[in-house]
């Protein structure tokens, strides 16, 4: 398959994400696809299938608020690269920061089979929803 072909369904799946159209990134999962996310984070693992995938956006959505940018997509046979931008704001503290990360897909029959996320700052992201160091409670003066 032309990696043009692929580098659509990738397109077409990180539009439908940004948008919420998530039958519509379901339809080009395959049904024994594997999303990888860093295990450090708070919905970190593997997710299998589209309902393991429907698991990973619920366990992201319960943690934070996603905005993403439009993604810059390349990709070259059954692979296809997503450079992703965007804030994550955590529903714990409130607090946002900017989140730089590259998708690697792997495709078979116009499906997606695979996607590993390598996240720029895991460690800041996981970071983000435990309360600052300064924070006081209690009374304390």
């Amino acid at each position: 398959m032309p990696a043009e072909d692929n580098v659509e369904v990738v397109r077409t799946f990180t539009d439908g994400l940004r948008s919420g159209e998530i039958g519509a990134c379901v339809a080009l999962l395959d049904d024994a696809s594997v999303f990888s996310e860093a295990a450090s984070l708070p919905f970190g693992g593997d997710y299998v299938g589209p309902d393991g995938f429907r698991r990973m956006l619920g366990a992201v959505n319960r943690d934070f608020r996603v905005a993403l940018q439009p993604p810059e997509i390349a990709g070259t046979g059954d692979w296809v690269a997503v450079v992703v931008r965007g804030t994550f704001t955590s529903r714990a503290t409130g607090r946002s920061m900017p989140v730089d990360c590259v998708d690697i897909y792997r495709l078979r029959n116009r499906k997606i089979v695979r996607v590993d996320v390598h996240y720029k700052e895991p460690g800041a992201l996981a970071q983000l929803c435990r309360e600052p160091a300064d924070t006081h409670r209690g009374g304390r003066t």
